[in-house]
């Protein structure tokens, strides 16, 4: 559902600046180390020990209480303590398990790790004696930073009431500023600094996703490469005099279209638009490009990028977490041919290659709810799988409404090349979108036998942009969600790949809303009524 990491259009952000101003959870006290990886090009679960770089503790309230994640899912919101469970998973899914984490409270027999761990985030602490606990270890690991002289350490407060407790961020500490900072803005505490501000803001949206980016953005600044969050395409005092090679080659390289692009009022209203974010953040790039498609600036992408890979990204296809596909469906073990009926769906006038139960609608499938924050904020998503008129493969054209940063309401299509992978049940996805390719691997994780619902996974990469993403969809043939009677074997489902059900966002499929009137009818057939004829 792949997020179509057209985010390289971000490239036209260092322009807008100069040289000098660069902008399985356990509840014991263990470290949760990777024990799983995703299935690679062949789907071989293949169990790997990385080596531990770094550690984070979760520090949630002694006594459970319910927390602020999952404000958009279909379900209650989950206590501190499962949350920051959750939260341990994801680190570990987005560091390739290289970052160990742990739950711990403040009443624990051991503590330890709240003064040993690299990173250090309290969640929801507010009673007298959980705040007292705080505020004292957060003392204790500033006098040990200070001590130690150590750049390898943050901690921050989330939630934990009116008290200010200042955040450390590597070399700076906000409760004891460096004028360094200020007049020196390529020192690491100037970096540092930034860092603080930018880490707060992703936390405080309480999203998995945007939780552990944020962490993976410290380990990646002050610790070690994290693969995740290595490759950025914006003009930073972090590149140093890489800026200046960057943008030569951009020039050089690719001058004509910078011209038509800068030229064009679309494409600056980009540029300013981008100006303000870290292309990092998937939820804020993905949402700014996609307000601002275009064919000129998929042609400006696909030189800077694609053809020449000026910002030299690279980005593979997440392994972790290894996510075993249905074997079987109706009581006949899975193949290749069942596997493709079940992406089919509801499609109408797929012939054989459609499955028993087919509705014959004009839809595959639409999204009731998804687990990516940067792709399932969008209303109205339909799923379109139909066999390519040569060969095996098929073809995906996702066609969803995007509520744009300056108000629109417009449609945005993608058409992705379907391949089967070897193993039954999983597949190989690519597309190049806006100018930059996106791999992605998908695994049916379970189905309804009367087609009613469907549970995706999916692992993606656009080595481009270097960015990677994960997620999961639960579908229906309508959007909506499937009767309760289903929902604790869903959330069962998506468990089994280490989704929990707080981490979805409901999907708007209101054909009758404003947004969805302004937008028109979607344009379901854009791809469909060529693709049949010429693959």
């Amino acid at each position: 559902q792949g997020q179509n990491h057209n985010l390289a259009l971000d490239l036209l952000h260092p322009l807008r600046h100069s040289l000098y101003q660069p902008n399985v959870s356990s509840r014991s006290n263990t470290f949760l180390q990777s024990q799983t990886t995703q299935a690679d090009v062949t789907n071989t679960d293949t169990t790997t020990t990385p080596e531990i770089i770094g550690t984070v503790a979760l520090l949630v309230p002694s006594s459970d209480q319910p927390s602020k994640f999952g404000s958009k899912s279909p379900v209650q919101p989950p206590s501190y303590r499962e949350a920051a469970e959750q939260l341990a998973r994801k680190i570990k899914q987005f560091s390739d398990g290289r970052i160990a984490a742990q739950v711990v409270t403040p009443s624990d027999v051991d503590t330890s790790s709240v003064l040993n761990s690299n990173a250090l985030i309290a969640l929801g602490l507010t009673t007298p004696q959980d705040v007292q606990f705080l505020s004292r270890t957060f003392r204790q690991r500033r006098t040990a930073g200070e001590e130690e002289q150590s750049s390898k350490m943050c901690h921050f407060a989330v939630d934990c009431g009116d008290n200010n407790y200042a955040p450390i961020v590597g070399p700076y500490d906000e409760a004891n500023p460096s004028v360094v900072s200020e007049i020196a803005p390529w020192s690491d505490v100037a970096s540092g600094k930034r860092l603080a501000t930018q880490m707060k803001d992703l936390f405080e949206k309480q999203t998995s996703d945007e939780f552990a980016l944020a962490l993976m953005l410290f380990f990646n600044r002050f610790i070690d490469k994290i693969p995740w969050v290595q490759h950025s395409i914006d003009v930073t005092w972090e590149k140093g005099l890489g800026n200046v090679e960057e943008i030569y080659n951009m020039v050089t390289k690719c001058g004509p279209c910078i011209t038509k692009c800068l030229a064009d009022e679309n494409c600056k209203a980009c540029i300013e638009a981008l100006d303000e974010i870290d292309t990092r953040d998937q939820v804020a790039s993905y949402r700014t490009v996609v307000s601002y498609e275009s064919e000129l600036l998929r042609d400006f992408s696909l030189c800077i990028l694609q053809k020449n890979n000026i910002f030299g990204c690279t980005a593979e296809v997440p392994k972790i977490p290894y996510v075993k596909p249905l074997g079987a469906f109706r009581g006949q073990e899975m193949t290749k041919d069942i596997a493709k009926g079940i992406m089919i769906g509801h499609l109408e006038g797929c012939g054989d290659a459609a499955l028993e139960g087919c509705k014959e609608l004009d839809v595959s499938w639409k999204v009731a709810c998804g687990a990516n924050v940067a792709y399932d904020q969008f209303p109205s998503q339909n799923q379109l799988f139909y066999p390519s008129a040569k060969g095996d493969s098929m073809w995906y054209d996702p066609v969803f409404r995007v509520e744009t940063i300056d108000g629109r309401n417009v449609w945005c299509k993608r058409h992705y090349r379907v391949r089967n992978e070897k193993v039954p049940g999983t597949f190989r996805f690519s597309v190049l979108d806006n100018g930059v390719t996106s791999d992605e691997f998908w695994t049916i994780v379970d189905v309804a036998e009367d087609l009613s619902w469907i549970v995706f996974h999916y692992a993606g990469a656009a080595g481009a942009v270097g960015q990677r993403y994960i997620g999961g969809l639960l579908c229906t043939p309508d959007g909506t969600l499937p009767p309760e009677s289903e929902m604790e074997k869903i959330w069962d489902v998506l468990r089994s790949a280490e989704i929990e059900p707080w981490e979805l966002f409901v999907v708007d499929n209101d054909d009758t809303s404003p947004g969805a009137l302004e937008a028109g009818p979607p344009p379901l057939d854009f791809y469909r009524k060529t693709a049949s004829v010429i693959g």
